[in-house]
Parts: C-alpha cells; structure tokens; sequence
C-alpha cells in the first residue's frame, strides 16, 4: 500500500461522514475522478483536502507571522487573508486537479491511437480474441495511457470476473478521450452484433491515420504562424522599443527621461531582461500547449 492509499484513507475514517455527505459518489466529479484514473473516491479525495487543510493552515499562519515580523509589519490582515485564501486554494486545486489529470490522459490516448489501433488490428487479423488483445496491450510500454486503459480491462476480466464486452463498455464510458470510448464501443458492437472484428480495426486504423494526419498538418501551419508572431513581436517589437526608448532619452533636454517612476534606461533594461524572455515563455507555454504529445 503506497502512501497516498494510506493517506486517504486515514483522511476518510477523519472526514468520511462530512464528505460523504457534501459529494455524491456518482455525480460529474466521480466520472472524473474515474476519466483521470485516480483510484480513489468522492469522499476519499477531499477528506484528503480537508486534512491537508487543517494540518497546513496552521503552519502557513506562523510562517506569515515570522515573514511580518522580519519586515516589521503589521500581521493581522495577512493572517485574515492566509486564514481565508489559503483553505480556498487548497480546495480549489483539489476540485482542478482531476480535470487537469483526464486532459492530459486525453491527449495522450488520442496522441496514441494511431500507432495501438494498427497493432489491435494486426491482432485481429490474426485471429487473437479480443481478451488476449488487451492483455497485450496492457503488457506493452509503448502506448502510453492506452497501456493504462487496457490494464484495467485486463484486470476487470481476469480478477472480478467480469466478461470482456461488460468491462470494455465500462470504460467506454469512463474514457477521457472520445475516440477511445467510441472505438471500445464500436467493439462492443460489433462482438454482439457477431461482426468482422478484423475489418472493423481495419477501417478504424485508416480513419484513424487521415485524422491524426490532417492535425499534425495543421499543427505546423499553426507552429508556422507562431514563428512569424514570435519574430514580430519579442523579437522586431522590442528591438524597436529599445530604439525609440533610446532616442527618445538621448534627445530628453534637462534632466533625466523618466516614464512614470523608471528612468528611460532602466525601461529598456526591464525590456531586455524581463519583456524579452517574459515574452518568450508566454510563446513557448502557448506552443507546448497545443503540440500533440509524443
């Protein structure tokens, strides 16, 4: 049992009733909850929240305390405001976190469907069951989240029992990526429908591949014009403002240029060492966040 099982749990015997009775165990959160494959529940999760709040809060009010008395500060409104906005924060990351978690499983199942669909479908043609091709899948390091996916299939089969079209609807359901889900369902389908499952993979493989080729082609139309943003703005925008800031302070008459309470040369210092590279991670966080995960 690793610590964050222990953790929640003793968490749960803590605030179990409480939480139990503000969250439902099969609302929206719970599904993702599950879409995030964090084996946890409702009342687990934010009796976790709760303790940590409480364990925490006292030790972000005497740390506060200490950095106001360095300063030689008044510490009561930052104490009201660490008592008030640090429980806020605690829970709002907790309610965030598991959004944040599916997103990312998202990405990387869809990321990964074009390369696990053609081996599920190479299985297949091989006349491999559809159990056995999800017991491979699980056993592979290659597809990511889909790994994950197939090891819970794997799992709802082989230790609870369940039959293999009842635990691959199960998480057709829960899947944080549509086209996993609606694939597992497509299987569902055509297993009770007594279909081609060879032919069904087959086509969905190809599908598959002009989809994921068409968004890596606009992906680098897209890169394409973040370079062209980047070269305007960071790169040719502030070249010209430290030109302007320049002349401007060469041709200030009596005194010192200033522009509000910064002195024309330490704006353009500001621009060289903050605005430039500032400018520069905003560009890099905005690409990464639409790059297609490897």
């Amino acid at each position: 049992m690793n610590f964050a099982i222990a953790f929640s749990r003793f968490s749960h015997r803590l605030f179990g009733p409480i939480a139990d009775g503000m969250f439902s165990r099969e609302g929206d959160f719970a599904k993702t909850l599950k879409k995030a494959n964090l084996k946890i529940t409702v009342g687990e999760f934010f009796s976790s929240a709760f303790l940590i709040v409480i364990v925490l809060t006292p030790l972000m009010v005497i740390a506060v305390s200490m950095i106001m008395q360095i300063l030689n500060k008044s510490p009561i409104i930052p104490l009201i405001m660490t008592l008030i906005l640090f429980p806020v924060f605690v829970l709002l990351f907790f309610y965030v976190y598991p959004s944040y978690v599916a997103d990312n499983r998202k990405r990387n199942i869809d990321a990964k469907l074009p390369y696990a669909v053609p081996y599920m479908s190479a299985m297949a043609g091989a006349g491999v069951p559809p159990d056995l091709i999800f017991n491979s899948l699980a056993r592979s390091p290659l597809y990511g989240e889909i790994t994950e996916e197939a090891k819970n299939i794997t799992r709802d089969v082989n230790l609870f029992g369940y039959d293999i079209i009842t635990a691959i609807s199960r998480y057709s359901v829960n899947s944080p990526s549509r086209k996993w889900g609606e694939l597992l369902q497509g299987m569902v389908t055509t297993i009770r429908s007594g279909g081609d499952m060879k032919l069904f993979l087959h086509n969905e493989a190809n599908t598959i591949m002009v989809e994921f080729k068409r968004i890596m082609k606009e992906f680098t139309e897209t890169l394409g014009l973040f370079a062209e943003a980047y070269i305007t703005v960071p790169v040719f925008g502030m070249i010209f403002i430290i030109i302007i800031l320049t002349v401007l302070g060469m041709i200030q008459s009596g005194g010192v240029a200033k522009i509000g309470p910064f002195t024309m040369f330490e704006v353009i210092y500001l621009c060289i060492y903050i605005g430039i590279p500032g400018m520069s991670c905003i560009f890099l966080l905005m690409i990464d966040s639409i790059i297609p995960p490897e």
